[in-house]
């Protein structure tokens, strides 16, 4: 029998399973607006992040709980109004953690991740523009990652 997730994680990159992630925006790190933070990790051979089930958004959202800054992930409208996608443009949208209310289109197309002692890695739509810590994927099989 063997490991079904044979995957290492290159240094500053955490496993969950069959991904790698990345944690950007803590104390002095940068932040960015969502289409810089998804060209960051893109130059990094990954994505902004892909949350596929609760699991993964739990994995994700304990990291962030220190936080407590709205981080973005990969998911958006940007493409065609009111049909979120993921950045990646092949995964489907398996799984949503929407904040009570949300997605509620108040100028925003692009997703953030919420955690903190009151919210628990719940989604908000919010403005692009705007400068987020961000959380980049790299998934087994799109890149080598000894």
């Amino acid at each position: 029998h063997t490991d079904r997730f044979p995957v290492n994680c290159l240094l500053c990159w955490m496993r969950f399973k069959d991904k790698c992630f990345m944690f950007k925006g803590k104390k002095n790190d940068i932040k960015a607006n969502w289409s810089y933070a998804r060209t960051w990790c893109k130059e990094q051979g990954g994505e902004l992040a892909v949350i596929d089930d609760q699991y993964e958004n739990d994995f994700v959202s304990s990291y962030l709980r220190d936080l407590e800054l709205p981080t973005w992930i990969g998911l958006s409208d940007l493409l065609v109004e009111n049909q979120y996608a993921w950045s990646d443009g092949v995964s489907p949208v398996l799984y949503t953690n929407w904040n009570d209310k949300e997605p509620n289109n108040a100028g925003g197309g692009c997703v953030s991740m919420h955690a903190s002692r009151v919210f628990h890695g719940t989604w908000n739509d919010t403005k692009c523009d705007q400068a987020k810590p961000y959380i980049c994927k790299i998934s087994s099989g799109t890149t080598q990652l000894n």
